[in-house]
């Protein structure tokens, strides 16, 4: 997911991933959880549910917040 979101963003994107320990994964932007894999039932995402993480982002890029 960070190669996914570094490519299309580059160190303009406004997000910390943080990789927890035991497989944890959260991505937040500007101190909002967009993604925990733990809250989200322990699976990676897939392709969809990546690209409106992606989209989100690109929102919050747009809009400056």
């Amino acid at each position: 997911m960070a190669t996914e979101i570094w490519h299309d963003f580059g160190e303009d994107a406004p997000v910390t991933l943080i990789p927890v320990g035991s497989g944890r994964l959260e991505v937040i932007a500007n101190g909002e959880v967009l993604f925990d894999r733990k809250a989200e039932g322990g699976a990676y995402p897939d392709m969809k549910r990546i690209r409106a993480i992606k989209a989100e982002i690109r929102k919050r890029l747009e809009t400056g917040s």
